[in-house]
């Protein structure tokens, strides 16, 4: 079941194109990512999916919603984890997470739960201003899981965390995937997108250069990691 659908997706600020013809396709259950340079589009892109900003031209469906035109519903069916998520700083992960599930109109039942599956119990009572940055994502997740999404945005999840938090990070991902949620993924780090990615768009100049598999970039380039196989492709462009 296709759950995004995207064709001929532009983005314009007045004479500046952002995204210049963009289409793919995501399918149900599927770890989607976004890979490219600072200011590739990728964002921009998120921000379109998420009824953010309108699309300028193109047809753009979540689940079969229209963009912008029915983007009341596509808000209730999204979860999303911006890059610059920011808590509430006094109020608990607890309180951080129940406020954000009434705003969002959902079940309190499940407060515990996510906050289990997220291994955030020992921390629940802990203000949100007092966690480490691996723990603040956790919370960022979880209040986009509130809502019951069938489809989450998560922009750059993982930059500036060590090392132990990104694979932590990474699991939870994986546990999304298992439960069958679509997941729309952008990072830099391209470690991350070979290990968890199903499929990958390489984002150039608004501009999608391939869209295929981690496996696929790097049989296309006779490279052993899809960094190597990223920046060979980024070598016939002339880019370092």
């Amino acid at each position: 079941m296709i759950t995004i659908k995207v064709k001929d997706l532009w983005k314009s600020y007045g004479k500046k194109d952002i995204l210049k013809g963009i289409s793919f396709e995501v399918n149900e259950g599927e770890i989607f990512s976004l890979l490219g340079p600072n200011g590739a589009g990728k964002t921009t892109t998120v921000k379109v999916l998420s009824c953010m900003i309108s699309p300028s031209k193109g047809e753009v469906e979540v689940l079969g919603y229209k963009i912008p035109k029915e983007c009341s519903n596509v808000r209730k069916i999204v979860g999303i984890v911006p890059q610059e998520f920011q808590g509430f700083s006094d109020l608990t992960v607890r309180d951080n997470i129940a406020y954000f599930s009434k705003l969002y109109g959902g079940n309190e039942n499940q407060i515990d739960e996510i906050i289990e599956k997220l291994d955030l119990k020992n921390y629940e009572k802990v203000r949100y201003k007092n966690l480490s940055g691996g723990y603040k994502r956790r919370v960022a997740i979880a209040i986009a899981l509130v809502g019951n999404p069938k489809i989450i945005y998560l922009d750059e999840p993982t930059v500036g965390l060590d090392p132990k938090s990104r694979r932590n990070i990474w699991e939870i991902m994986k546990d999304l995937k298992n439960k069958n949620l679509t997941v729309l993924l952008t990072t830099h780090y391209l470690d991350e997108a070979q290990k968890l990615s199903d499929k990958i768009a390489i984002v150039y100049d608004g501009k999608i250069l391939r869209l295929t598999t981690p496996d696929g970039l790097m049989k296309e380039f006779e490279k052993s990691s899809l960094e190597e196989a990223y920046l060979a492709l980024l070598e016939t462009l002339g880019e370092q």
